[in-house]
């Protein structure tokens, strides 16, 4: 026999609304009466539905999830912390991908929205022409939102890293191995983080009174492939080449290790080769990988975790900036000059 609440009702001697309320925790419900209907839901082992109770009050425990790419494993790792906090609250997170497509993260979003989601977490595609309306049109509405990156121009809850400070920590490790031509293999144009990457990188060479080379910032994606064809090209060009790159990730240093051992250039005897993000097979590679390991799966629950803390004051927008450390990993893929 399923228990309903008005069985809760009748045999507490209290309204339905009473129940709803004590279930609820809300409106004035008097300690003792309360106290009575606490206790015959317990003794007659009554469980509301979560559909009915996501009417009643406006909520469904499911919160959105909009990343870049799916098959990425640096964001696998930000979605199992993401997962892992709003399982640990009662939330369940429903997954959407832009895969680099500004209409599919509009569309994505859109979904998810009329999915009646709580709050959203997005890694947004911040290509410079974009406008970001539907982001804004999110605030506007008082979505809850967090952003894995910060929006020049919009106030949002942020977690992330400081990547102008990575990259610079990254490219001064090079230049401290005695490197003085260093690349930097960027990633696409709609990554705020390669710019910021590309920032750092050129700092690096600023902070040690070293002047920036010229010609050596190559587009080279975000994919082993895309990485591949952007480095078969340049150091059959580059004459002659760098002897250090900095990669804007592990997998566009993966794709240009496998592409200079095709030309028979050595790693990291002629050329080392330095990733961002410490994806799990990095250090499993033939030539383990030196690279600035980023938190990822911390910054997918610290952003879970933001956003419940939004969901539950949804009258004060937190505006909060949660900017995460990474670590410099040294392994077999850099050499000294």
């Amino acid at each position: 026999m399923n228990i309903t609440i008005d069985d809760v009702a009748r045999v507490a001697n209290v309204s339905k609304a009473t129940v709803s309320a004590v279930l609820n925790n809300k409106g004035s419900v008097a300690p003792a009466t309360r106290d009575k209907v606490l206790e015959v839901i317990k003794r007659l082992n009554y469980r509301p539905s979560e559909v009915a109770r996501s009417l009643s009050i406006r909520k469904t425990r499911c919160i959105g999830l909009v990343i870049k790419e799916i098959d990425n494993p640096y964001f696998a790792r930000v979605m199992k912390g993401v997962f892992d906090c709003c399982c640990e609250n009662g939330y369940t997170v429903l997954l959407g991908s832009s895969e680099l497509s500004p209409t599919q993260e509009m569309q994505s979003i859109e979904t998810l929205v009329s999915q009646r989601v709580d709050g959203l977490i997005v890694s947004p595609l911040q290509d410079q022409e974009m406008d970001f309306l539907h982001l804004a049109e999110l605030l506007r509405k008082k979505i809850p939102l967090v952003t894995l990156g910060a929006i020049s121009h919009y106030s949002t809850n942020v977690v992330d890293i400081d990547n102008v400070q990575a990259a610079r920590m990254a490219v001064s490790y090079l230049i401290q191995l005695g490197h003085r031509d260093i690349a930097y293999f960027a990633g696409p144009s709609y990554s705020a983080h390669s710019r910021d990457r590309l920032t750092g990188y050129q700092q690096a060479f600023i902070e040690h009174h070293l002047p920036i080379p010229k010609d050596r910032v190559q587009p080279a994606g975000s994919s082993i492939g895309s990485s591949f064809q952007a480095a078969m090209d340049f150091f059959s060009e580059a004459k002659p080449f760098p002897s250090a790159v900095f990669c804007y990730n592990d997998l566009v240093a993966i794709g240009l290790i496998n592409a200079l051992q095709q030309l028979g250039i050595g790693v990291p005897d002629q050329v080392s080769v330095l990733g961002f993000d410490d994806i799990d097979i990095s250090a499993f590679l033939s030539i383990p990988l030196t690279t600035v390991r980023v938190p990822a799966y911390e910054i997918g629950r610290q952003a879970g975790a933001l956003l419940i803390r939004q969901m539950q004051q949804p009258e004060q927008f937190l505006n909060e900036k949660l900017i995460l450390g990474v670590e410099l990993i040294e392994r077999k893929s850099c050499a000294r000059k």
